[in-house]
């Protein structure tokens, strides 16, 4: 079994934690973006939208992140992750197609453009940003409200729904997002980074320095602070 990713990005990260879940090898193959592998004629027979992350299992090719994590839970009966009972699966499901389909979204844009634009050399759309920014805080407030009253997203142990959840927020500091006012979305985050899958699937260190000081290049030529 082969994944494919690029390290540092959200949507490979939430797979990989699913990865360090099991008690099964996965090899794990870098894509080489900077270079286009992402666009080879190789690669684009695994995933023709030539993207990350891509799971190869024999004979099967699979995309989309969601996806991949919800094979490889049931694949290896990882039904702490994604559970049997179709009440409790559901509601995993639910909140992984909120994720996709709205907060993380609008989160992926203001990460894309004060972020990932820069580190590739391009020219972010600040009020592109502003605009989802203010789309996120109802989501973020939302989620905030959600898990008050539980220790994770879906009840009391974490599920693929608190990964895919999860996957972009660290880099809301990095991404000048304010998260002071979801005080219990904080501790819900600080209760995922006590997993060891989570832990070991951060972004690199070099890649967060990298990012920063793309970031703040901008920002300074831009005039800002």
């Amino acid at each position: 079994m082969k994944l494919y990713i690029v390290p540092g990005s959200p949507n490979c990260r939430k797979v990989q934690a699913v990865v360090h879940e099991l008690p099964v090898p996965v090899e794990t193959v870098i894509v080489d973006f900077a270079a286009g592998a992402h666009k080879s004629r190789d690669y684009l027979a695994i995933n023709p939208n030539g993207l990350v992350p891509s799971l190869v299992d024999g004979d099967l090719r699979l995309w989309e992140s969601n996806a991949i994590m919800q094979y490889l839970a049931d694949a290896h009966d990882a039904i702490s992750l994604f559970p049997r009972d179709p009440r409790r699966r559901i509601d995993v499901v639910r909140w992984q197609c909120w994720e996709l389909s709205h907060f993380g979204r609008a989160l992926g844009v203001v990460l894309f453009e004060r972020l990932f634009k820069p580190l590739m050399g391009g020219q972010p759309d600040e009020a592109l940003a502003q605009r989802a920014l203010e789309q996120l805080q109802p989501y973020a407030a939302l989620l905030d409200a959600h898990v008050k009253e539980r220790a994770f997203v879906a009840g009391d142990a974490v599920t693929l729904a608190d990964y895919s959840l999860g996957c972009q927020l660290p880099m809301a500091a990095l991404g000048r997002i304010n998260l002071a006012p979801y005080p219990n979305l904080r501790a819900w985050l600080a209760r995922l980074d006590e997993r060891e899958a989570w832990r070991a699937t951060a972004m690199p260190a070099a890649m967060a320095q990298a990012i920063e000081q793309a970031t703040a290049a901008h920002r300074s030529g831009d005039g800002g602070s």
